[in-house]
C-alpha cells in the first residue's frame, strides 16, 4: 500500500482531532485501525462489494443465513461478552 502526500495529510488532520477531541490514550495501532476504518482503500471498497454481491446472490438461491440473536450470541460466548440488562 502506497501513500501519497495528501494521504499522509489527511492522516495528520485525523490524528490531530483525536487528540484535540481527548483521544490521547489511544494507541497508534488503534488510530490506525480507525483511520484504515473509517478510509477504507479502494482494494478493501472492492472487496466489500464483492462480498455484498455474494451475499445477494446467495440470498437469491435461497440461502436465508442465521438469525442475528444466534450470530451475536455465538460472538458473546467466543469473546466471553456479558448480555447487556
Amino acid at each position: 500500500m502506497s501513500a501519497d502526500t495528501s494521504e499522509l495529510a489527511r492522516f495528520h488532520q485525523f490524528i490531530l482531532e483525536k487528540l484535540a477531541n481527548g483521544a490521547s490514550r489511544l494507541s497508534p495501532e488503534d488510530a490506525l485501525d480507525q483511520w484504515r476504518s473509517e478510509n477504507p482503500s479502494i482494494e478493501d471498497l472492492a472487496e466489500s462489494v464483492e462480498a455484498v454481491k455474494k451475499a445477494l446472490t446467495d440470498m437469491q438461491g435461497g440461502d436465508t443465513g442465521r438469525p442475528a440473536d444466534e450470530v451475536i450470541a455465538n460472538l458473546r460466548r467466543r469473546y466471553d461478552v456479558p448480555t447487556h440488562q
